[in-house]
């Protein structure tokens, strides 16, 4: 998926509202996570014993990622709590950069960009290999 259709240059929010958008969006991240190692922990009965060490340890390195972005989240919601209240973020070009475009186009509706059209926003859309 591309970036959004429209993203706003000039959008400028406030860098608390940055972060806490951010950090969303990390925590998202992270619930995929917990998602992942579930389903990995299902699977673990039907993998032949010969190859479940290996499938522990994805399990242990998914379980590590799910703590690093939830670290990252609380560490973004700190930096963006104690910004002071004036200080605004150029988020535009960021946003620009952002290649999944369901993500783009949900952070800058987020942090006040008008909304691209997306259809159903329930589903956090992202990306499907399938």
């Amino acid at each position: 998926m591309s970036a959004p259709a429209r993203v706003t240059p000039t959008l400028e929010p406030s860098v608390a509202a940055t972060f806490d958008v951010l950090s969303n969006e990390i925590e998202l991240a992270g619930a995929r996570c917990i998602f992942l190692d579930t389903l990995i922990g299902e699977l673990m009965p039907t993998v032949p014993p010969e190859k479940r060490e290996r499938l522990i340890v994805g399990m242990h390195a998914v379980d590590l990622l799910a703590q690093h972005l939830t670290s990252l989240s609380a560490f973004a919601r700190r930096l963006g709590g104690d910004a002071p209240a004036d200080a605004v973020a150029p988020v535009g070009p960021a946003l620009a950069d952002i290649t999944l475009g369901d993500l783009a186009d949900r952070m800058h509706v987020a942090l006040g960009g008008e909304e691209a059209g997306l259809q159903d926003r329930s589903d956090p859309g992202d990306l499907d290999l399938f």
